[in-house]
């Protein structure tokens, strides 16, 4: 029996009669009690003991009903709780504080949670869920609906589809499950039912901003770093650019443990956050500028001799040859080993008998200039090397590269050039930034620039976290390159700390949920670049930004800026081009085909940046069906809307990112009445491939013509074809995979790192899954000892992901030289300077995102509506005052919100947290109105080493680089 709000509210008013009942004569009135000796006689409390004890009673339930889950499916937390039900109605929460210790000497990770996750209850039963399947029945957005019945939706859901599949192939299908639905259980069903029909799908990081691609150039991968008890054994922690007491609530309590075990503790942002106020050490660098400061503290760490050279040697690339001529790395491919003077021929035989015959590949081998031969002598563990250590002595060989200096080699053609260390170039490059020249530039002084270096090169174990407000930036991925190259130079890996992003666990055998052991290639698209292209957003980059400002952050005229970025889109657009581009241009995949969209969870109108970008996108949708729990900003103007259960109505399970080393379940509660109609997305797809070779094979057995259920898929299907006579058998695995209960049974039986556990022990521990020890990508996961990645790298000498094999600090990619990027760098920001303030939108305390933005609890907590935090000072100057409603404005647009004023605001900044609505605010106009996302170019490159695009090399969309003024309404 599905259960309506009026049920509800009947049963909580049940729960009220009952505990009145059950203490009746308790409140029945009473004479006050005079005490004469407070020691020897007290008053009769019992009623107030039995009022308590009935309402936990009632809400408690039966334990064996109860659930288990995790808040929420777009947090990063993943913390197991316990959900409590009665007579089949969802009655609150309670942490689950039973995760096994690991050490005594560490704290542990009990318990977790924080104000989202224990309200999750209320909001189930709130107004805002999505009860039945929905048909639009006048203009899109208008809010005008019909209720159908679910055969009908999917009905119309899988029609849609088969007709693209037809016309337009499947290039035309847009499935997508967004940021809505980050868990590798319930998200599988979505991304299956995509990889199966050939839909686009795009990377989720990317179009949020929250991808890492200058760690990639470093590191080989963007989510690198360490489990959170880790900052309890650190000497030092910087912060840059997060506000963990804000965002990383469950985990925040390590840092302040590890403070009052010896651990100082450095925020660097431009605004006072929440953890700054614990914090030993604030930075204020200004916004925009972190990339400098980060360069001036490589320069102070070059300069005072505070790097770690014996490590440099070994695991970066640093004491690579680059020649001077062309500015390109000297390869083997440059050189006869027979006929050049200065070549090491001995080293070189004696890698080639190592290599158990496998040779060297000329364009991916590098050298470096060996001390102890005086000769240029090829560099183990590269790409081309056919040995892949990164040890530097060994029997055969003993190589001590120069960092400094410069030789003549001799090339093929006999031709003589200067070559010299990429270390050279980076310290060249470096002393642009020194302290004392970019100082007016971050604010922040050179004293403290000269402290920060050592407080990062001189202690035993130093940690630098970067959060995902960096990569808003529109240089943001050269400032991620910056930040993430000061830990290599002094030595910081493993044990020693390094530099953290966001940890992620090694998770083999998930992808038996959402992948069909290679027979289909998903197609990938990027996740910025598809997002541009569907919101038409570069009429809004043409609009905001001037000559000067693209000049200024590019090196470019805006003409030529915007006819590179136009060339870079016209690489891609279709299957036929991807097969001819990707990695072999610059560019970016994305599909100007699509017409027919499925998205699950993802509240794109709100999310996306960009004064268009929703008309563009509707204008390009023929049709649009969503699938979420609750009525949002993008479900407003979908033609079918399909209602999914929510967090604690599903089965599912969920590992990642690591901040911890549990993986936790989903279960629903016992008997759980159902909220309306609501299914899971598991079920809901496989209703869609019913439904879709239902209506296929009636057109084949009306025609006899197998063009109607054989869809060609030349480049990203093994047979060429999409079978739709088989998506039933293919999408269910011939049955066993229909449901989401069948996924996670799935998942525990086939993930390694979860071996052994089923569904019932995993209930039993409390709703979680230890991981193994096979968990640690790049190191151990010990058993009683927090994780650091790479240890694997320092103790075993194992390659990086990374063409030259190590910490990369050179790229010789023909634009990043053209660019002057070659070497780690600084560029200003893009943002108009003809207007005084930026646009700083960092996460908010009351929501995850747009989730939970309209619990009405947490609106309790906060003001209720979006508003704008404005400086004093600058508040004063505009005649504004607290509560006042304020227009904010530039050349795209405008949009209103409530003033508040606030101390913490840097005086050419306002604050707006992110997650609000557009239909909270005046018109539906929020703050992407006046928001522009330009592309990078160097976001934009490909075709080198392992700068290709994929999950670890992708662009953001730009979230800091707009810039608007202020006045009141």
């Amino acid at each position: 029996m599905a259960l309506s709000r009026r049920d509800f509210l009947k049963a909580l008013g049940a729960s009220g009669a009952g505990i009145t009942l059950g203490g009746n004569a308790a409140f029945a009135k009473q004479d006050a009690v005079v005490v004469e000796d407070p020691r020897h006689s007290y008053p009769n409390t019992s009623y107030t003991e039995n009022m308590y004890r009935n309402e936990f009673a009632f809400t408690y339930g039966e334990k064996e009903d109860h659930g288990t889950a995790y808040h929420c499916v777009n947090c990063q937390g993943n913390c197991a709780w316990d959900v409590w039900v009665n007579n089949g109605i969802i009655t609150r929460e309670n942490q689950v504080a039973n995760y096994t210790p690991l050490n005594p000497k560490i704290p542990d990770f009990n318990p977790r949670g924080c104000n989202k996750g224990v309200q999750h209850s209320h909001v189930t039963y709130e107004k805002d869920r999505i009860l039945y399947p929905l048909k639009r029945v006048g203009k899109r957005g208008e809010g005008k609906w019909k209720r159908i019945t679910w055969d009908e939706a999917i009905t119309e859901v899988a029609k849609n589809i088969y007709e693209t599949m037809l016309t337009k192939g499947p290039e035309g299908l847009f499935i997508h499950v967004g940021a809505g639905m980050l868990t590798e259980g319930r998200g599988a069903a979505g991304k299956r039912l995509g990889t199966l029909l050939g839909a686009v799908r795009n990377y989720i990081a990317s179009y949020v901003g929250d991808m890492f691609p200058g760690v990639t150039v470093v590191y080989g991968e963007g989510n690198i770093g360490c489990s959170y008890d880790f900052f309890y054994t650190t000497n030092v922690n910087i912060w840059w650019g997060q506000d963990p007491n804000k965002t990383r609530i469950p985990d925040a309590h390590f840092l302040w443990e590890g403070k009052y075990n010896g651990a100082k503790n450095i925020v660097i942002t431009p605004d006072f956050n929440a953890s700054c106020v614990h914090a030993d050490l604030w930075v204020p660098v200004r916004s925009g500028y972190d990339g400098f400061l980060a360069m001036a503290i490589i320069n102070e760490i070059i300069q005072k001799k505070l790097y770690k050279p014996k490590f440099v040697k070994h695991f970066t690339d640093l004491p690579f040859l680059v020649r001077l001529d062309n500015k390109k790395l000297l390869r083997l491919s440059d050189i006869d080993p027979e006929k050049s003077p200065e070549f090491d021929k001995d080293t070189f035989k004696v890698f080639e008998e190592r290599g158990e015959g496998k040779e060297f590949e000329p364009e991916s081998t590098f050298f470096s200039w060996n001390t102890k031969t005086n000769k240029l002598t090829v560099m183990p563990g590269t790409e081309g090397a056919p040995v892949k250590t990164l040890r530097l002595k060994d029997v055969g060989w003993d190589i001590d590269p120069a960092l400094e200096g410069t030789w003549e080699v001799t090339l093929k053609d006999g031709k003589k050039v200067k070559v010299t260390t990429v270390f050279e170039l980076v310290k060249k490059e470096a002393a642009k930034f020194s302290a004392e020249k970019t100082w007016k530039l971050t604010g922040v002084h050179p004293t403290i620039v000269e402290q920060l270096a050592k407080d990062i090169a001189l202690p035993k174990v130093v940690m630098i976290s970067m959060g995902f407000t960096i990569g808003k930036y529109f240089n943001g991925m050269l400032v991620q390159r910056a930040i993430a190259s000061i830990s290599g130079l002094v030595g910081r890996l493993g044990p020693y700390g390094g530099f953290n992003s966001e940890n992620e666990w090694a998770i083999s055998g998930m992808g038996k949920l959402s992948g069909f052991a290679g027979k289909y290639k998903q197609r990938f698209a990027s996740g910025f670049v598809q997002e541009f292209i569907l919101g038409n957003m570069i009429k809004d980059v043409e609009k905001l930004y001037s000559d000067e400002d693209i000049r200024r952050a590019t090196g470019l005229s805006k003409e030529e800026y915007l006819k590179r970025v136009k060339e870079d889109l016209a690489n891609y657009g279709t299957d036929e081009k991807w097969k001819e581009s990707l990695h072999n241009k610059d560019g970016k995949p994305y599909w100007d085909t699509v017409e027919t969209f499925l998205i699950f969870g993802d509240s794109r109108f709100r999310r996306n940046k960009g004064a268009t970008y929703r008309n563009a996108f509707l204008k390009k949708a023929k049709f649009f069906a969503y699938v979420d729990w609750r009525m949002n900003s993008t479900a407003q103007y979908a033609d079918i809307l399909l209602p999914a259960k929510s967090m604690y109505e599903v089965w599912d399970i969920r590992t990642n990112p690591g901040y911890h080393r549990y993986a936790n379940m989903a279960q629903p509660p016992q008997n759980l009445k159902p909220v309306g109609e609501s299914k899971s997305e598991w079920e809901i797809c496989t209703m869609i491939v019913e439904k879709l070779q239902e209506i296929a094979m009636k057109k084949y057995k009306e025609t006899g013509d197998k063009k109607y259920i054989k869809i060609p898929d030349p480049t990203h299907s093994k047979t060429g074809y999409r079978d739709l006579d088989k998506v039933v058998e293919e999408y269910t695995k011939g049955g066993h995979l229909r449901t989401d209960r069948d996924a996670v049974e799935l998942a525990l039986e086939s993930v390694d790192q979860f071996k052994p556990n089923t569904i019932e022990t995993v209930r039993k521990r409390g709703g979680y899954v230890q991981l193994n020890d096979k968990a640690g990508k790049t190191s151990p996961l010990y058993p009683d000892k927090p994780y650091n990645s790479f240890e694997n790298n320092l103790f075993l000498f194992e390659r990086f992901e990374t063409l030259s094999g190590r910490l990369t600090y050179y790229v010789d990619h023909d634009r990043w030289i053209e660019m002057g990027a070659a070497v780690p760098t600084a560029k200003e920001p893009i943002r108009p300077k003809r207007f005084p303030f930026v646009i700083l939108s960092p996460h908010a305390r009351w929501s995850i995102h747009s989730t939970y933005k309209e619990s009405s609890l947490l609106q309790r907590l906060q003001r209720g509506k979006p508003y704008v935090m404005i400086n004093p000072e600058i508040a004063k100057k505009k005649g504004i005052k607290d509560g006042d409603e304020i227009k904010i404005f530039n050349d795209l647009g405008e949009f209103y919100a409530m003033a508040k004023v606030y101390p913490s605001c840097p005086k050419d900044a306002i604050i707006l947290e992110h997650g609000w609505e557009p239909f909270y605010f005046k018109g539906n106009k929020h703050h992407n109105t006046v928001n522009a996302s330009p592309l990078n170019l160097l976001e934009l490159s490909d075709s080198w080493g392992h700068i290709k695009f994929g999950g670890n090399w992708d662009g953001n969309q730009h979230a800091y680089e707009t810039t608007v003024d202020i006045e009141k309404a």
